[in-house]
């Protein structure tokens, strides 16, 4: 079992999938990963497998991943020496250098993925990487409004390809890389701070986090300090806005960490690429977090004013 040098640059894409004890859920996540495009691109996949607290590792998931062939470049699969728990899995996975080109996505074992999912990462990190407030690419098709009087399901701008949102996605995410590195940089720089909580006002998600608190399972929620994060720098996250919702990835929604039971496909998938897919906007339209559009939203006073007094000082 080889270990994973996460600073090399000769990839043009790293796939990193995260997973503990769901073996028929990182088998299907990584048959549909096989079935994806490629072109004749550089790609690495690696399974990275978690301990349980107790430093157990499942063995019917590391057969599972053991025993998977990939067809489209260099297979690893790293066994964690002690247990990460979900923090871990996502942040210290993927150990960017700065200004790589390497486009990265990570990937929980309870998703799917669409056959063009790496088209589209490979254009929209293209397009899209050189604009700071872009934080990254999320995958999925389906999500909600975090919005805390309304947190129905977000839709798009009509007539808009990709928009931009303040929040991420974590059913497949592609980070921008620079930013990245200093979301790490600035995450671990809080390490033994009691006195910051990663609350945003007006976030469902604020209360989602509080909640776990109490039931000390706040460990479960890393997505809290990105969240916080981009609300601290202005940052927003860029949405796919296919027909009908069709995402890039599908989340199966299994009984884990965040949900009880099994509930079930997201979203479909996108299944068949169109010629005006390729044709991204020069600048991408904003939306506020109850999934408003930002008229003008490309103009810098339109973006100060829907930011103002939600900035608090950083720490």
């Amino acid at each position: 079992m080889a270990s994973s040098n996460n600073t090399n640059n000769h990839y043009a894409l790293r796939i990193v999938v995260l997973t503990f004890n769901r073996a028929a859920s990182l088998l299907r996540l990584l048959n549909s990963i096989n079935e994806a495009v490629y072109y004749s691109d550089a790609i690495k996949l690696e399974v990275w497998i978690d301990r349980s607290e107790d430093g157990l590792v499942d063995n019917l998931t590391t057969k599972t991943a053991q025993e998977f062939v990939f067809k489209y470049g260099v297979y690893d699969v790293i066994v964690r020496q002690q247990h990460a728990g979900i923090y871990g899995q996502w942040l210290t996975s993927w150990k960017p250098i700065k200004n790589m080109s390497e486009i990265a996505v990570i990937l929980e074992d309870d998703l799917t993925v669409s056959p063009y999912f790496y088209k589209y990462l490979k254009a929209v990190h293209r397009k899209y990487d050189n604009i700071p407030e872009v934080n990254g690419y999320a995958l999925q098709g389906y999500s909600i409004k975090h919005h805390i009087t309304d947190n129905t399901v977000l839709d798009g701008p009509a007539g808009s390809l990709v928009y931009l949102y303040p929040v991420l996605g974590t059913w497949g995410f592609s980070p921008v890389t620079n930013n990245w590195i200093e979301f790490l940089k600035w995450f671990y720089s809080l390490r033994g701070r009691t006195n910051i909580q990663p609350y945003v006002p007006g976030n469902i998600a604020s209360n989602w986090y509080i909640f776990f608190q109490r039931q000390r399972k706040a460990d479960s929620m890393w997505e809290m300090w990105h969240i916080y994060y981009a609300w601290l720098n202005k940052e927003f996250t860029l949405y796919s806005n296919f027909p009908g919702h069709a995402g890039l990835s599908n989340s199966w929604r299994e009984a884990g960490l965040h949900y009880t039971s099994n509930e079930g496909p997201s979203n479909k998938l996108l299944t068949e690429w169109k010629a005006e897919y390729d044709n991204l906007p020069e600048r991408p339209l904003h939306v506020d977090i109850a999934g408003k559009l930002l008229m003008n939203s490309t103009n810098e006073s339109i973006k100060r004013q829907f930011w103002k007094n939600k900035r608090i000082p950083s720490v």
